[in-house]
């Protein structure tokens, strides 16, 4: 057979595939949009009468680690909640972090909500955020826990549709699906671009087949997360996100995914650090699902097109890349219109090129380096994204010997 014609068929059939993963993709958020869905519980199915939340306090957890963009609007977006009792407590590691005012800010901008700052201890665990959750969880006094990072901005409805799954005893974890919003940077808007292209196959694998969690934002009620082992049994890991929602389902639980969009705010960021946080991420998939993490390039149909070029150059792998190269801009700001409820500007359509091979450079990192730094602490990562530290990062010499060391083994 023609190794032309050969090309162009699985060329032509990961197209097609990028093309039915985005039609499930719509679907599914035109049917649950403002709901949720559990997996393998509810699929394509009607929202039912939606479960009234559980009963008691809910204590928001939120760790604060430097200043991230629009961090006071943030903050007070958490000050609108409604139709929930809750708690907010924010974490800080040190009275020195740039997050204190802002909490401070908000605490006394608000008398009327029972927020409270926790000083946490960084050494409770080697995954800084855990460190956090760990105090935080402490300190709180709710039935349930929500977790939510510092750089998420939520609607007035938030709480009350994250916490609704939980009034369904089979559930154990609510995640949500979450936007990139905000940017005004070319780095922020390719950062956005590729937030809205990580959360289609992930809606849709999460529903079908099996749970994903992201950790933006997390709902468990208090008895469940005790039955683990706390947050600490998770510390020594850095995608604490993936790994608690595998062990609520090997408990037997299910995990639900809401369809409340929640914002992440992206601003002002540039090019490198959009690259160096998904070098991480990849990184983190690459020690969890390595098999899944191998044929992530052929997700995008530019990169399997390409590939065809150079395997059997011809016209009708050429055209293929063209084709693919427009399917796949067209597909990735219908998912970034779809979840964010508002078109990207148009000018950020060419992004979606340099998306793809930034992301394929971030694919190939996952493969040679082993080692990250997140938030000023460096480590490396090994299986199930355990963590090992590192020299502090402001030590070069000793922490360049150790990536010499780690680049050796």
């Amino acid at each position: 057979m023609d190794l032309t014609n050969v090309v162009a068929d699985v060329v032509a059939v990961l197209l097609g595939a990028h093309v039915v993963l985005m039609g499930c993709f719509h679907v599914l958020f035109r049917r649950r949009r403002g709901g949720s869905a559990l997996c393998h519980g509810e699929i394509l199915k009607r929202g039912a009468p939606r479960a009234p939340a559980p009963p008691g306090l809910v204590s928001i957890l939120k760790p604060l680690a430097g200043r991230d963009d629009d961090l006071d609007d943030n903050l007070e977006s958490f000050a609108h909640l409604r139709q929930v009792r809750y708690e907010i407590l924010f974490g800080v590691a040190s009275p020195s972090d740039p997050a204190l005012p802002a909490a401070r800010a908000f605490v006394a901008r608000h008398p009327e909500i029972d927020a409270r700052i926790v000083f946490t201890d960084p050494n409770a665990a080697t995954n800084p955020k855990i460190a956090q959750l760990i105090g935080l969880a402490e300190a709180a006094r709710g039935d349930v826990f929500v977790t939510s990072d510092s750089n998420v901005r939520v609607g007035p409805d938030y709480l009350d549709r994250v916490v609704a799954p939980l009034g369904d005893p089979s559930c154990g974890l609510v995640t949500s699906v979450f936007a990139g919003t905000g940017e005004r940077t070319l780095g922020a808007g390719l950062e956005n671009l590729q937030l809205s292209a990580i959360i289609m196959p992930c809606v849709v694998l999460s529903t079908f087949f099996v749970p994903i969690t992201i950790g933006k934002s997390m709902a468990m009620r208090r008895v469940d997360l005790d039955r683990l082992g706390g947050f600490a049994p998770f510390g020594d890991v850095l995608a604490e996100d993936a790994v608690i929602g595998r062990r609520v389902a090997d408990d037997g639980m299910r995990i639900a995914t809401s369809f409340y969009v929640i914002e992440n705010r992206n601003v002002a960021g540039s090019l490198a650090k959009t690259f160096d946080r998904h070098a991480r991420w990849a990184k983190m998939r690459r020690a969890i699902v390595p098999g899944f993490f191998a044929l992530e390039p052929l997700f995008a149909p530019v990169n399997a097109a390409l590939l065809g070029v150079v395997l059997a150059p011809s016209r009708i792998t050429i055209a293929l890349l063209g084709l693919s190269v427009i399917v796949q801009t067209l597909t990735s700001l219908a998912a970034a219109w779809t979840i964010r409820g508002a078109p990207l500007p148009w000018r950020y359509a060419p992004l979606e090129l340099v998306r793809t091979f930034v992301m394929l450079g971030c694919w190939a990192s996952g493969w040679v380096s082993r080692t990250i730094v997140w938030r000023g602490h460096a480590f490396t990562i090994g299986k199930l994204s355990t963590i090992t530290p590192m020299p502090p990062v402001g030590d070069h010499e000793a922490r360049q010997d150790a990536v010499d060391l780690e680049s050796a083994a």
